[in-house]
């Protein structure tokens, strides 16, 4: 590896005469922290900023996207390409050939609008729907980048833009934590393009996939430093290359953050990796408790690390000035920003954001093709801060979470039951979130599995039974959006069935003897009066839980079984021998999946996994959690 050197700014003079950055972000920011005149872009519509984008274009749209499945894009790049644009798209390998029927349905549409597009295999996608299979040096790196250049084609230099940042044009990527970069300059537009033509490997219409370059094959073209009106710029694009002339990304942010950082840092990651020479720097500096650190990482990364006991959540982590927290937000918290000095701006020494799609992680270094951004400014630092704050407030449970939008009047499908209490719905392909019944107190199963409610387990199974496969509306208790609050929505609601019977499920529930009746959250008066003559009549014809009224309320160890039994000793239990009696001793398997898991196994065999059970209808991630310790498969 060369020794980095940081690139000398562009001899030539930036022609554009109006420039400007924007940042964007879409979850709620935290204002009081934001600077006189300044406050930031918080719940922006990420994917709406690209979509005008693309719709005030007037020549060109060059777009590279990890993944690309969002219909307001692809009907945006579709009108585009009739208006008469020259649009080029370059994806991802992966999610190409990994599509699903959205992806599928992405693709059709571009192609019958005549749009080409290449991915990082060097696969071509024609026009009239033929792929010119070609097979370039991939070795399961990523095409990360999420940017797009606007306007490039154009003769003016007034023109160009670019849409970068950290967000998926997926639906799940309007709803992870995100944000979004626009900047008006044409020399930075010019080095995006340069990185662009580089992967479409021409600069014309179609792709030329024998001089396509990705990840270390791509060339080292200098990367330079811009000046957007008055403001700082650094630009890097990875990962290395092959010969090791092209300096890698990592050691000029541990430069930038040696020579800078004065009094604090700060940082929101979906993934950090505790080992490399990023992590360990900031982690030294804030030592000796110079610096402040401050730092927020999505959990699915965050309990990584806690499980090998690595710094990021060791005792040290949040200890004196220094706080790492996990994430509490919607969905993931998608960020790759740090910033630095962001509390204490110092008028001699301006404030840094970094941000981009570069994770801070080796693969991101070495492997993936990724771009990353160093901006030099008070004021869009300070808008970062404001989003960071807000991130920080909800990770310590200080502000509810914001829960995803829904339509009152729409059916959705029914994804996963937690418990009898509990059940996920599919907002959004990808997006599943989490609903309890309004004015019904459930026996529950808690946190850990450790221990449950008396009748949990019957509550469970009989939920289960009866909604999987159907889709449910939701309504508040004034008949319109639903309350939401620690990650669920609580609502009344009605099922659908898979046969078409409609149910009202609170009501079905308290009926049956399945939960009580509870005060909590803003309920109907009508319903309120119903709900408790439901229980009243319940308990007194002993229905459900009510059979052993002086059990109602308790709370029981796991191992202990409802009716006082012993656990079985047959676990763990062979899912490929058991008979539907013994698969029904599984947690939250009751006749009607048992019946399903065996229906599984005769028509396709045995299980050559334990994970092939998500395979079966109403079996997801919560389910698994509660069966993965419990089967085997020999």
């Amino acid at each position: 590896m060369i020794p980095f050197q940081l690139s000398a700014q562009s001899s030539a003079a930036d022609s554009s005469s109006v420039e400007w950055i924007k940042a964007y972000f879409n979850q709620p920011a935290d204002y009081s922290v934001a600077r006189l005149g300044n406050m930031s872009k918080s719940n922006a519509d990420l994917i709406g900023t690209l979509k005008s984008l693309i719709e005030s274009a007037e020549h060109s749209i060059d777009l590279a996207i990890y993944d690309l499945e969002h219909p307001r894009i692809g009907r945006a790049l579709v009108t585009a390409a009739e208006r008469g644009l020259r649009v080029r798209v370059v994806t991802d390998n992966y999610n190409r050939t990994d599509a699903d029927e959205i992806d599928s349905a992405m693709w059709t549409m571009l192609r019958q609008a005549d749009i080409i597009s290449i991915d990082d295999d060097g696969d071509v996608y024609e026009a009239d729907g033929t792929i010119d299979d070609n097979n370039l040096t991939n070795a399961g790196a990523d095409m990360h980048h999420k940017f797009a250049v606007i306007d490039a084609l154009s003769d003016s230099p007034h023109d160009d833009k670019v849409w970068t940042g950290s967000t998926n044009l997926t639906y799940t990527g309007a709803y992870n934590t995100n944000n979004t970069i626009v900047i008006k300059d044409s020399d930075i537009a010019a080095a995006y393009l340069n990185e662009f033509e580089q992967m479409w490997g021409d600069n014309d219409e179609t792709p030329e996939p024998e001089a396509a370059k990705y990840h270390k094959d791509k060339s080292y073209v200098g990367e330079h430093t811009y000046f957007v009106d008055d403001t700082k710029v650094e630009l890097y694009f990875s990962p290395q290359n092959r010969s090791g002339s092209k300096p890698g990304i990592m050691n000029r942010l541990v430069e930038v953050i040696k020579q800078e950082t004065q009094n604090d840092l700060a940082f929101q990651a979906f993934a950090i990796t505790p080992s490399i020479p990023l992590s360990q720097t900031i982690w030294k500096m804030s030592a000796t408790g110079e610096i402040d650190l401050n730092g927020v990482i999505d959990p699915l990364f965050y309990y990584q690390y806690k499980s090998r006991g690595d710094i990021w959540t060791s005792r040290e982590a949040n200890l004196t000035n220094r706080m790492i927290l996990p994430a509490n937000e919607m969905r993931k918290l998608h960020h790759k920003v740090m910033l630095i000095d962001a509390k204490h701006p110092d008028v001699q020494d301006q404030a840094i954001t970094i941000a981009g799609s570069y994770n801070f992680s080796k693969n991101a270094e070495v492997n993936n093709d990724e771009n990353l951004l160093i901006i030099y400014s008070d004021r869009i630092t300070n808008q970062y801060y404001q989003d960071f704050s807000g991130v920080v407030r909800r990770a310590k449970r200080e502000v509810n979470v914001p829960a995803p939008h829904i339509d009152s009047e729409k059916w959705y499908p029914v994804a996963e039951v937690s418990d009898g209490s509990r059940f996920a719905i599919t907002v959004l392909p990808g997006f599943e979130y989490d609903v309890e019944f309004l004015g019904v107190d459930v026996p529950r199963v808690y946190a850990g599995q450790d221990s449950l409610d008396y009748y949990a387990n019957e509550a469970e199974e009989y939920l289960r039974n009866l909604i999987s496969g159907g889709t449910v509306r939701l309504k508040s208790a004034s008949g319109d959006i639903p309350a939401s609050g620690y990650g669920a929505f609580q609502g009344y609601v009605t099922l659908k069935t898979e046969q078409g019977k409609i149910i009202s499920l609170n009501k079905q529930l308290l009926k049956q003897g399945f939960g009580e009746h509870e005060q909590y959250y803003a309920q109907h008066p009508d319903s309120v009066r119903a709900f408790k003559r439901y229980t009243r009549e319940a308990r007194d014809n002993s229905r459900g839980m009510w059979k052993n009224p002086e059990k109602v309320g308790k709370k029981l160890a796991r191992s202990e079984l409802a009716d006082g039994e012993e656990p079985s000793d047959a676990f763990p239990i062979n899912i490929n021998t058991a008979d539907a009696s013994l698969i029904q001793l599984l947690p939250g398997i009751g006749p009607a999946y048992s019946e399903r898991i065996i229906d599984y196994r005769d028509r396709n065999g045995s299980f050559s996994g334990v994970d092939q059970l998500e395979n079966i209808k109403g079996i997801g991630p919560t389910t698994m959690g509660k069966l993965r310790p419990n089967v085997v498969v020999e």
